[in-house]
């Protein structure tokens, strides 16, 4: 039995001795660089690739089966170059992989460089040619595996144990022709620790990130980052933990970002977990987590807040203009939070907070991926908008420059485009705004609620309801600029506002005052002010209550004018005082063509008198020719001045005739040569009046001498006048 054993073992070792021998004589005597041609054609052949090997191929068998292979291209075959490498090494430990387990010594690839080129007709250099593709499936079918699948669950995956990977001075370039945008990832390296199945290895990724517009540079950025990692092969189950990444973008000012996280992706449940997240932009701090339940559907939720932050602090930082308010505190406590919920087509958010100061701000948005459409829905408590307006002396300046041009000396409007048709005609969104208050230009707001809705170049306003100076404004309207010219509606009603409490909040004065209700109906074409004013239509009903007319006492005015034919027996205008007239009601219809107001039925009851009016208001030439009947009431006037109580009742003409930039008491007088001619008329009663009783008085005097004093007399006189 000794013998037999010995005998075995023997064997044995002449047979190990014979494959060390066979296997040193074999890789002395095979050089695989003999074999590059055939190499070159099979990959061709078989893969549609056309591959290059310009450097030397060296191998090892045993026991490490090692590949180092220099100065490779590869790209499919009629495509621009895909990728080229100075150099790759690694070894597989064949005697491991007898008993299931991938051990490797290091994994060295130097000088990797992919260029990834999308074409003017949108092709790629990544993928197969369409054609080709298909042409080597016509000709090479390939047969399903109907082999049985082994379901007794004795299959166990290979252990990995690799002794570490590092990628060296790699270049990755994405060209995009289409766009005429190239992304470019310069001086990459990976290196990794020891990686093996179920233990953390430290990874390291660095970087250099420029990008191009038009070949000139738009960005450049150095990036940096840190993990240890986790494989569960068994389970399918991949950790990363303390992920920290610092990006620092090369600018006039170098901003730097930096981002930590944790991530378990478990790829058996389809599931991708980031625990929790913190990224850091100069002030500006946000954190959160993501949970993706399916990443065949992308389904998520997660969170984002950011800490309380400064914006002008970090747009300054970021080397972006500031934003210029008048109240230096402004947007100097602001923060965003969210819970949101979302898939592959669509994130949206039910709970969405956002702090601007002291204003509170919360909602609803959503996003589509596919659509690109975009909603939001917001409802705050107050905002003054003063405090984010432009200082006054700038908008001062600004609104000189703009009155100043000769554009604006042309009949006051500006040629200049206002509406950019080509901005609006892609926009593709909802929103709404519901606030307890708002102030602006001082002026007290409440209850607001505005909704607008854009999408194929027609952008409508549903509603723009507030309420104000102890009336209401309820708006709504459309922009129509799918097709030339643009197309503006709007209808409007305003009900009991305090005319005279805005206008004084807006100027400082008030030239007219009362409880202004109406209710508006107008359309316009064009995108400049000009086109606007000038092809206005439309038809509006206004109505004013309980108010007055500063800077001019008409009725006053017309008793000096009465008193002073008398005086001076001729017609002169008197001298306008600083005065009023109160009125109890006003109003009229309007109608409007091509920016020409008219109105023939306006109505007023003024202080001792009533108004009548019509006319016709020129918005493009910014003048107005309007004439008013004014009623001497018998009762009122007497108690501010005397007439003759003939001219009561008598409907008197006041002319409005003018430019818009004339004072109210130059613009509207008296129309003194109607006024003239009826003084005239009456004179002419007058007189003959008086010559009649005259010669009456004559005549009877003769008839009495002739006839004498009697009843004949009388009824002759009586018959003759």
């Amino acid at each position: 039995m000794g013998k037999i054993i010995k005998i075995v073992i023997g064997i044995l070792a002449a047979v190990i001795l014979l494959g060390v021998i066979a296997v040193g004589v074999l890789t002395a005597l095979f050089d695989p660089n003999d074999y590059k041609p055939e190499i070159e054609t099979l990959a061709k052949e078989k893969a549609n690739i056309d591959l290059s090997v310009g450097g030397d191929i060296d191998w090892s068998f045993y026991p490490w089966l090692g590949l180092s292979i220099a100065d490779v291209d590869v790209r499919f075959v009629d495509q621009p170059e895909l990728a080229n490498l100075s150099k790759a090494q690694l070894a597989v430990n064949i005697p491991a992989l007898f008993s299931g387990k991938v051990q490797m010594d290091s994994i060295l690839i130097e000088g990797l460089s992919l260029n990834l080129t999308k074409d003017k007709d949108g092709k790629v250099n990544w993928q197969q040619p369409t054609a080709d593709s298909v042409a080597t499936t016509d000709a090479e079918p390939t047969s399903p595996n109907t082999e049985p699948q082994d379901s007794s669950g004795n299959n166990q995956p290979l252990s990995l144990d690799i002794q570490s990977i590092s990628i060296k001075d790699g270049t990755v370039t994405y060209i995009d022709q289409q766009t005429q945008q190239q992304v470019t990832l310069n001086n990459l390296t990976i290196n990794s620790g020891q990686i093996s199945d179920g233990n953390v290895f430290p990874l390291d990724i660095a970087a250099d990130l420029t990008q191009q517009q038009n070949n000139k540079q738009t960005l450049a950025a150095k990036i940096s980052a840190t993990a240890n990692i986790t494989l569960d092969l068994e389970n399918q189950q991949y950790t990363v933990q303390d992920f920290n990444s610092d990006v620092t973008l090369e600018a006039e000012k170098l901003i730097k970002l930096h981002l930590e996280t944790d991530l378990v992706a478990n790829l058996a449940q389809n599931r991708v977990v980031v625990e929790s997240w913190i990224a850091q932009l100069s002030n500006l701090k946000a954190s959160g987590h993501v949970t993706i339940e399916d990443l065949n559907t992308l389904k998520m939720t997660g969170s984002i807040k950011t800490d309380t932050f400064a914006l002008n602090s970090v747009l300054e930082e970021l080397g972006l203009p500031i934003i210029d308010v008048t109240d230096n505190g402004a947007f100097n406590k602001m923060n965003f939070v969210s819970q949101f919920t979302g898939d592959a087509k669509t994130i949206q958010t039910d709970s969405l907070a956002i702090t601007v100061d002291d204003t509170k701000l919360n909602g609803s948005a959503s996003y589509s991926l596919e659509t690109g459409r975009a909603d939001l829905a917001l409802s705050g408590n107050s905002i003054i908008v003063d405090r984010y307006l432009p200082p006054s002396n700038k908008s001062a300046g600004e609104a000189k420059s703009i009155t100043d041009s000769s554009e604006a000396k042309n009949h006051g409007y500006s040629k200049e485009a206002v509406i950019p048709v080509d901005a609006l005609k892609p926009l593709n969104f909802g929103a709404s705004l519901k606030m307890q208050s708002i102030t602006y230009n001082k002026m007290p707001i409440g209850n607001v609620d505005v909704s607008i809705d854009a999408r194929n170049g027609l952008i409508k306003l549903n509603r723009a309801n507030l309420t104000m100076y102890s009336g209401s404004i309820a708006t709504s309207g459309s922009l129509d600029v799918r097709k030339s010219p643009a197309r503006l509606t709007v209808n409007k009603k305003i009900n009991g506002l305090q005319l005279g409490e805005m206008l004084t909040a807006l100027n400082g004065s008030a030239p007219i005052t009362g409880a202004l209700s109406t209710t508006a109906a107008v359309t316009a074409n064009g995108v400049s002010v000009y086109d606007i004013v000038n092809s206005l239509n439309g038809t509006a009903n206004v109505g004013l209550q309980n108010g007055v007319i500063q800077g001019i006492d008409m009725a006053q005015q017309l008793c000096q004018t009465m008193n002073n034919l008398s005086a001076l027996g001729q017609l002169s205008t008197a001298e306008s005082v600083d005065s009023s007239t109160p009125f109890a009601k006003m109003g009229g219809n309007f109608t409007i063509k091509n920016g020409v107001v008219s109105n023939n039925d306006l109505s007023a009851s003024l202080d001792a008198m009533s108004l009548s009016g019509k006319g016709d208001v020129n918005l493009p030439q910014r003048t107005l020719n309007y004439g008013l009947g004014l009623m001497i009431k018998e009762n009122l006037f007497k108690q501010s001045c005397s007439v003759n109580n003939k001219l009561e009742g008598v409907e008197w003409p006041v002319l409005c005739k003018g430019g818009f930039d004339e004072a109210p008491a130059k613009l509207c007088k008296p129309d003194t040569n109607a006024i003239k001619d009826m003084l005239k008329a009456a004179l002419t009663d007058k007189v003959k009046n008086q010559v009649k009783d005259e010669v009456k008085s004559k005549v009877e005097d003769k008839l009495k001498e002739k006839l004498g004093d009697g009843d004949s007399v009388k009824g002759l006189i009586k018959g003759l006048f």
